[in-house]
């Protein structure tokens, strides 16, 4: 009888040729592919990093770059698996290659590559800006920087577990996926995708990736039965036979195809001699149901390290704490004296459990997350902190200057040492690590840092008030401004106590700043502000210009315009005093509040002083918000092309800088203007560059912008209906917004649901028009006023009326340059109509056709000339009527303006043109009453002279007029243009 061959334990890779061939298809390889990205899921021990390790082997030999990082189960590092891959990149690049191709923008890498200046000889600072603005440029470096690898040759980045991924590590790979399209570059991440893996950050970072055509979606699924089959054949190099099949079965169903697993129980059977080969054939010794069950399966990691030394259990314990990989040093000078032998780690590798890393690092890893996972939830509580500490002291003698990963090892292992190594030091290197982490611009990292030190206890007083502060700070700017007054008002209670009036300011300027944006200042910031200022020093100082100017802000907020102006030239002038620069621009950069108590022009002049201060002391986030806010300014002023002048150069400036919420805002004006002037396509394509913009936005939801704007686009075009149900949604939910009631209405009009129309306005009446107030109510108006016209409810537009009658003579602006509705005398004009007042409609309408033509709001002058026509003909004014409806046709054809031109055949036939003229030659004739050229008019109508010449004929012929001026004349005598 033949001798039994026993095995030795190995993990063949199988069942993974679809995939594999799917990763090599992806790899760009040509000039003409573009970048891809590759995401791969899986659950725990599914086999994502085998696969993607022996994909890395094969493109590799074939000369593509391949650049690898992974995310930490333990100490979360801001950008850490990009550090690590591109650290592999900037070692290996000549650096005056390198310095060429990132150029200026090398600067921004400094933060997350601190060593790279001395490196390359010598960087440009980062830019300080909003915090949106210095994300944005360091992600669009490291874009540069790939871009530039991917130039020589072409390139795989593999991100692995990123389930474990930072957000600043997400927000980098969301960046990729919207970069460098025509970059040799393969972006290849794993995560697992069970349910209890995925948190909502990485959640919502898959959705976002998954809308970008060249992302490709992998899942691996467990081994099939053929697939196990194959896994034993070549581990145990047996023949295939009916019994090898039967046993792969049986093992499929206990491991559910699992690869970690799979591989697990078959170490589980070499070394306990369960499994032989006799005959080339595989045999077990004894049943496969007598040696393991699915349960025994899944603690088949315990059962292994029971096998162990005791003493490897323990270097395998401290292993664990120390992470997933790890040096050898470190674990010799962790380790107790009798743990140290060179040797004592073999069993360990032997065993399968880790395996030693590439010379030539004297370093170790766990062969999987499960087997180190298994060993750390093993430990009691005061094992893990002793060993932490241990881990943690040996840190500090390896890493004397310790980098970013360092710091925030040392500050994870000390914070669990606390316990029994007390606080210090682990308030200590919290307080370093989120400070480094703020410099990467991770501030939910640095927050988080700074959470650990507050909770693990800072004894002194004025120091926790300080750490409540940075808190704050790093909370506002990572978007999360309800965390960050919590933060602030614990900063104030310290002070309070203290009886420190520096902090207490200090505490209630950053608690103002987090309530602005989100306008939010029903919080408290005024109370706050104001018993600062009681409690800080009378003296003029940098500190009350601060505290003075944010007071300012919120009382204009309030409504308090008159206390407000009184605390905002205080400031200004304890500002110019001081010659405090940047105080002073910030103050007269608020001043855009301040429209209760400055007239627009007074405010546009303190805004051109902010940004010139701003310039001069090289301040780009209070330079961008003033020339944001002077564009709104010269809006409101109805000034349209210094207002477009300013966008282009706002949009030149924030271009340059890359800053993605000035880039936002720039692209909802021109949305804005576009739609004014009649450009329907183009105001479509700028509202969808802002909202694009403004998905890069750290706790600013744009969402609401792009709702506006498109309900006005698609109201132009006649598609109101697609955003029917959305808007009935958010008319009927109070986190909608308030305008969304209003723009029900003014929805239901278009589509011709006028007993829907009323039922609407009916509760407006009954309810008042007070709950619109604090949401977009310039809009919620016009809605009504649109809504209150079509349905001539009188009642509605005797409520309106009053609330728009500031307007009479200016332009309409919904919120900050969101929209841009023409004069507000077009809807004063329909009300007054609405309500039977005709002479007064009649002036308002005339005016809005002088202020809309002179403004050059030509969809809007569309719109005028309907309604002032709609009045004439319901009052019997057939003649004028057809004069302002033709008028109102020819715009609509001229413009594209779908609704508007359904709305004019809806009212049928009216009165025809004099002498038969066309809709086409009476615009034409109308500018030629108006004293313009042929080629005048041609660039009026985007016509060629030519075609504006031999329309001048044709109308000198109908009208039997034999020169301009009889022509002229004839539109006079005709009432085709005001006399």
């Amino acid at each position: 009888m033949p001798e039994p061959v026993f095995l030795v334990a190995s993990s063949p890779f199988v069942g993974r040729s679809r995939e594999l061939l799917t990763l090599r298809a992806l790899v760009p390889h040509a000039e003409s592919e573009g970048r891809r990205i590759a995401l791969v899921g899986g659950e725990a021990g599914s086999g994502k990093s085998r696969l993607v390790r022996e994909f890395a082997s094969e493109v590799a030999e074939d000369g593509v770059l391949v650049l690898t990082g992974a995310c930490d189960a333990m100490v979360r590092t801001p950008y850490r698996p990009f550090v690590e891959a591109l650290d592999q990149l900037v070692r290996t690049t000549d650096p005056d290659v390198l310095r060429g191709e990132l150029g200026s923008a090398g600067g921004e890498l400094t933060r997350i590559f601190p060593d790279l200046s001395a490196r390359l000889g010598g960087l440009p600072e980062p830019v300080g800006a909003d915090p949106d603005t210095e994300r944005h440029r360091l992600h669009t470096a490291v874009s540069d920087l790939l871009a530039g690898a991917c130039r020589r040759r072409p390139l795989v980045l593999v991100i692995e577990d990123g389930h474990w991924a930072d957000g600043p590590t997400l927000q980098l790979l969301r960046h990729l996926a919207r970069s460098v399209p025509d970059a040799r570059l393969l972006v290849l991440a794993t995560f697992r995708d069970t349910d209890a893996d995925v948190p909502a950050e990485l959640a919502d970072a898959l959705a976002d990736l998954r809308r970008s055509d060249d992302v490709v979606r992998l899942r691996l699924a467990g081994l099939t039965d053929d697939d196990v089959t194959e896994y034993l054949r070549r581990s145990a190099g047996a023949d295939a036979d009916p019994a090898l099949a039967e046993l792969a079965h049986a093992i499929q169903a206990l491991t559910q195809g699992n690869a970690f697993l799979l591989s697990e129980l078959w170490r589980t059977l070499v070394e306990t001699d369960a499994i032989v080969v006799t005959d080339g054939a595989l045999r077990l010794t004894r049943p496969l149901e007598e040696i393991a069950t699915p349960q025994s399966v899944r603690e088949v990691v315990s059962q292994r390290l029971s096998r162990l030394d005791a003493t490897v259990r323990d270097l395998l314990e401290l292993a664990a704490v120390a992470g997933a990989e790890f040096e050898l040093d470190l674990l010799r000078r962790a380790a107790p004296a009798e743990l140290t032998r060179l040797d004592a780690l073999e069993p360990a590798v032997r065993s399968g459990m880790i395996e030693e890393l590439p010379a030539p690092r004297l370093a170790y890893r766990f062969t999987h997350e499960l087997v180190r996972r298994a060993l750390y939830d093993r430990l009691s509580g005061l094992r893990r902190a002793e060993l932490h500490l241990r881990v943690g002291e040996a840190l500090e003698e390896l890493a004397p200057s310790p980098d970013a990963r360092a710091l925030a090892g040392l500050a994870y292992h000390f914070a669990a040492a606390s316990p029994i190594g007390g606080p210090e030091r682990a308030v200590e290197y919290s307080l370093r690590a989120a400070r480094t982490a703020a410099g990467a611009l991770a501030y939910e990292e640095a927050a988080a840092h700074l959470q650990t030190a507050l909770r693990i206890g800072i004894a002194d007083d004025r120091r926790r008030a300080e750490t409540q502060l940075e808190l704050g700070t790093a909370e506002f700017r990572a978007g999360t401004s309800l965390d960050a007054l919590q933060a602030f008002r614990e900063a104030a209670e310290i002070a309070r106590d203290l009886g420190d009036g520096e902090l207490l300011a200090r505490a209630a300027i950053g608690f103002e700043d987090a309530c602005w944006r989100p306008a939010m200042h029903e919080q408290g910031a005024r109370a706050l502000l104001e018993e600062a200022s009681a409690a800080l020093s009378d003296e003029d100082s940098k500190l009350r210009v601060g505290l003075l100017s944010g007071l300012a802000r919120t009382l204009e907020f309030e409504g308090a315009s008159a206390r407000g102006k009184v605390v905002r030239d205080e400031a200004i002038a304890m500002a110019r005093r001081l010659d405090d620069r940047r105080g002073l621009a910030a103050v007269l950069m608020r001043a855009y509040w301040a429209r209760g108590t400055l007239g627009l022009r007074e405010i546009l002049a303190m805004l051109d002083e902010a940004c010139e201060l701003a310039e001069q002391i090289g301040d780009i986030e209070i330079r961008a918000e003033a020339m944001e806010w002077r564009v709104a300014t010269l809006l409101a002023l109805g000034e349209v092309e210094a207002a477009r002048d300013a966008i282009a150069v706002v949009l030149e400036m924030a271009q340059q800088m890359r800053q993605p919420f000035i880039l936002h805002v720039a692209e909802h004006y021109r949305s804005s203007l576009e739609l004014f002037e009649g450009h329907i396509a183009e105001a479509e394509r700028a509202a969808e560059r802002s909202r694009e913009w403004g998905q890069l936005l750290t706790g600013r939801d744009a969402s609401g912008i792009y709702g506006i704007q498109m309900f006005g686009i698609r109201r132009e075009q006649g598609r109101l209906a697609e955003l029917a149900p959305l808007i009935r949604i958010l008319a009927t939910d109070d986190r909608g917004g308030s305008a969304w009631r209003p723009g029900l209405a003014a929805l239901l009009a278009e589509l011709g649901m006028d007993d829907d129309v009323r039922r609407e306005l009916g509760r407006v009446l009954e309810s008042g028009l007070d709950a619109f107030r604090a949401g977009l109510w310039v809009a919620s108006l016009t809605y009504l006023a649109d809504a209150a016209a079509a349905v001539g409810d009188g009642d509605i537009a005797e409520l309106v009326y009053p609330e728009l009658e500031p307007l009479t003579g200016l332009n309409v602006m919904i919120g900050h340059g969101v929209a841009s509705y023409g004069s507000g005398d077009r809807y004063l004009g329909m009300l007054a109509a609405t309500v039977g007042d005709s002479a007064r409609a009649e002036r308002h309408f005339e005016a809005a056709i002088e202020l809309n033509r002179r403004m050059g709001a030509m969809t809007w002058l569309a719109h005028t000339h309907f309604e002032y026509g709609r009045m004439l003909l319901r009052d019997g004014e057939p003649e004028r009527a057809a004069a302002q409806l033709a008028e109102a046709g020819a715009l609509a054809d001229r413009f594209g303006l779908t609704t508007l031109r359904a709305r004019l055949t809806s009212l049928g036939p009216t009165a025809p043109n004099p002498s038969g003229l066309s809709d086409r030659e009476l615009e034409i004739l109308r500018l030629v009453a108006r004293g313009l050229s042929n080629r005048e008019i041609g660039a009026e109508l985007y016509i060629s002279e030519h075609t504006a010449a031999n329309h001048i004929r044709s109308i000198l012929r109908k009208t039997q007029s034999a020169n301009r001026t009889e022509a002229t004349a004839f539109a006079y005598e005709h009432g085709l243009v005001d006399a």
